[in-house]
């Protein structure tokens, strides 16, 4: 009895910590989940409200809105085409991206990990297109000042494109005689198209492949050397399965970041919509472009769940 008393202090004393870190927690968290219900839930159930309805600028009533049923989903189905092209063309863009975007970033990673001369410099040049591509810099090149100096060396820029044009024909034409087939030859011509875009979606990707394999321990890879394991068995067998989820992770943000680019054309669709003071129709495309994102993040999740190894 006597041990029984002497423990019921420390017990009543672990469970008093753990409610108070437990507090603590969520009041710390308190500030998110405020944002979390104002900037995105509420503005969430707004838009679909907004999708099923006809919403009119009263002057004295202000923001009314009517109930319209799904007439916003019959318009952007059955009567905007450009809508429906404009899906289809993303779709066509992160198909390409998502395949090339990842096996660049964990070849680069593979590479940037390695120990060499400048290699925090190297480190620095893959990771500048994201911050070339954001604040202040994204305002200049959309702005009035950068329009100028582009149009100023159009008669340049138009010669370039005609030989880019010559130099990609005649390269997809030396595919073609190699006996490759069309729907490779276009995805290769799709990827070597967009080389700067794939370039500023990888640096993320870089970043999260190169923390992880430098998470691996050092021991592993000496054991199987010792054993006699090539470098080829290694990866396949080692650094592969170990990082593979860093490349669902790798997946899921180079989906989620080419539906929702600023140069996606139906984000640059909603957008135009929303400015125009079509608030429904954008709505419904908003809603029925989330829907699709998300039907896609559940197919990848699905197939390479299968595959992704988790250490214990």
């Amino acid at each position: 009895m006597a041990t029984q008393a002497k423990t019921m202090p420390k017990f009543k004393s672990k469970h008093a910590l753990e409610s108070k870190q437990r507090r603590y927690g969520y009041l710390f968290c308190l500030p998110f989940i405020i944002g979390a219900v104002i900037f995105v839930l509420y503005p969430l159930v707004l838009s679909v409200l907004y999708s099923f309805s006809d919403v009119m600028v009263e002057n004295q009533k202000g923001l009314v809105m009517r109930n319209w049923g799904f007439q916003n989903y019959d318009e952007i189905f059955n009567v905007d085409v450009t809508f429906r092209e404009n899906i289809l063309d993303s779709l066509g863009n992160m198909a390409i991206n998502v395949p090339v975007v990842v096996i660049f970033a964990f070849f680069m990673a593979s590479v940037l990990n390695t120990k060499f001369l400048g290699r925090g410099f190297a480190r620095s040049i893959m990771f500048l297109p994201v911050i070339i591509s954001t604040g202040v810099v994204v305002s200049l090149s959309s702005g009035d000042l950068a329009a100028s100096l582009m149009s100023a060396g159009d008669r340049f820029a138009a010669s370039d494109s005609a030989d880019a044009i010559q130099v990609t024909q005649t390269f997809e034409n030396m595919l073609l005689q190699m006996g490759l087939g069309t729907g490779f030859v276009d995805f290769i011509i799709g990827a070597v198209g967009r080389i700067s875009e794939i370039t500023n979606l990888s640096a993320v990707s870089i970043v999260i492949f190169i923390a992880g394999l430098q998470s691996i321990s050092t021991s592993i890879y000496e054991a199987a050397y010792i054993e006699g394991a090539t470098k080829w068995e290694v990866f396949w067998k080692i650094s592969l399965p170990m990082i593979s989820p860093l490349i669902l992770l790798s997946i899921v943000y180079t989906v989620v970041d080419s539906f929702t680019s600023d140069s996606n054309a139906v984000i640059y669709q909603i957008h135009q919509q929303i400015l125009g003071g079509v608030n429904d129709v954008a709505s419904a495309m908003a809603v029925v472009y989330s829907l699709i994102i998300l039907a896609i993040l559940g197919v990848v999740f699905l197939i390479l769940s299968k595959i992704v190894f988790y250490q214990d």
